[in-house]
């Protein structure tokens, strides 16, 4: 069972939640991953990340997330990425 942490504050005002994840079926298989890590994941309507990038990065260190998906970053395909890399994640489109 998954338990959400309280809300934190987004650069956009909106909530982002850590979700530890916990998946009690693979407890017993090898193969898996140790499910008594916690594994967090952020979800995040930014509402441009030129505008919003340094809360970005105030987010990142502030917390403990695995994976940050950002939307609504109205950046287009063409723009150079490398004014918005963070050094400890690894970005993707």
């Amino acid at each position: 069972m998954v338990t959400p942490n309280p809300a934190s504050e987004s650069p956009s005002g909106e909530g982002t939640r850590n979700v530890p994840r916990s998946d009690s079926s693979l407890d017993n298989d090898p193969k898996c991953l140790d499910t008594s890590l916690n594994f967090y994941i952020n979800f995040c309507n930014i509402h441009g990340l030129r505008s919003n990038f340094q809360s970005v990065e105030h987010h990142l260190s502030s917390t403990k997330c695995h994976l940050l998906f950002l939307t609504e970053t109205q950046l287009s395909e063409a723009t150079d990425s490398s004014p918005f890399s963070v050094p400890s994640m690894c970005a993707t489109t």
